[in-house]
């Protein structure tokens, strides 16, 4: 019988990457999202693609536990992987009751569903370092929160700490740093429409919108060129992260991995990689740094590297050149 694995956040762009990886790895998968974020585009290329192994229940999975607790009773999932959340810096702060309620009652309720014996891994986030003074940073970190996001992650991973302990699930936290990319077929992309905060969306959105100038919010960090640094890493190297976590065999009942590649990159050389690879003449305003930017995040991914034997292995040209690729 083939393994079942549930997946929330299955129609975004990171969930749908995994999905379409794991559909094509042979696994069965049932996928859960509520749309808040995103559109029905990839559960139909899911559902086109992969009739006989994909199964779609569109909930909400902070509000509606009862229907959560029929899903894992029919398809009784041996992992699932957490990917759903809101996650805009900005709009956090503006919101702050959507994003507790969407993001750590969702985690919850998924917790509460779990059985003994269950792996359960999360979407979790290099933002939960804070502004840490030293870089690279390592698991073992203190967290501190400069947001309404960071603290959900923080305590989504309280949370998950807790359950894993008092009811023995294999639970594993992978602390993103900044994904870019499309898979090789191009079929899942990011949503470039309704993505306002992140880089990429917004190099893009211009384009497509002949719009040849984009910002870059500040130019006086202490940095090598003054924009600020960050670790941008492939979404399949990311993606195998999570396969990769999978077949970890753990003797904690919590672990916590970061999953980047160790290298700073500014902002100003991602947009000049990106002009470069792509023969795009994309330019550059300087605008006022926003609030809640830190100068510099990124990576000491040893400890996934040793205990995962995952490495992350494409370049910030390849993210650049597979990002444009399918919408060009």
């Amino acid at each position: 019988m083939k393994e079942t694995i549930l997946v929330t956040g299955a129609a975004g762009f990171i969930g749908g990457t995994f999905t379409y990886e794991a559909l094509k790895k042979g696994y069965r998968v049932h996928g859960i999202d509520n749309f808040s974020n995103s559109t029905d585009r990839n559960i139909t290329i899911f559902k086109t693609n992969f009739s006989k192994d994909f199964t779609f229940s569109e909930i909400d999975l902070a509000a509606n536990i009862a229907e959560l607790r029929k899903i894992f009773e029919k398809f009784k999932p041996s992992v699932v992987i957490h990917f759903a959340g809101l996650k805009a810096i900005g709009e956090s702060e503006v919101k702050p009751e959507l994003y507790w309620k969407n993001n750590v009652e969702s985690t919850h309720n998924l917790l509460r569903c779990c059985k003994q014996g269950i792996k359960f891994i999360f979407s979790s986030s290099a933002t939960v370092y804070g502004k840490s003074s030293l870089q690279p940073v390592k698991e073992n970190f203190p967290v501190q929160s400069n947001s309404v996001y960071a603290s959900t992650k923080i305590a989504s991973e309280l949370l998950i700490k807790d359950y894993s302990r008092s009811k023995k699930i294999k639970s594993i936290c992978l602390r993103y740093f900044n994904p870019l990319g499309t898979h090789a077929e191009g079929l899942i992309t990011e949503n470039y429409k309704s993505n306002l905060s992140n880089l990429m969306p917004n190099i893009i959105r211009n384009l497509l919108n002949q719009n040849k100038v984009i910002n870059i919010y500040g130019d006086d960090y202490e940095t090598f060129d003054g924009t600020c640094e960050r670790d941008f890493i492939h979404i399949m190297d990311l993606v195998e992260g999570h396969f990769a976590s999978m077949r970890y065999t753990q003797d904690d009942n919590f672990k916590v991995f970061n999953l980047g590649t160790g290298k700073a990159t500014s902002v100003l050389k991602l947009i000049e990689t990106f002009n470069s690879a792509n023969n795009t003449n994309l330019r550059i305003a300087y605008a006022k740094r926003r609030k809640g930017d830190v100068s510099a995040c990124y990576a000491d991914p040893t400890l996934a590297n040793d205990q995962l034997g995952w490495k992350a292995k494409r370049s910030i040209k390849k993210m650049c050149v597979d990002a444009w690729k399918p919408v060009k």
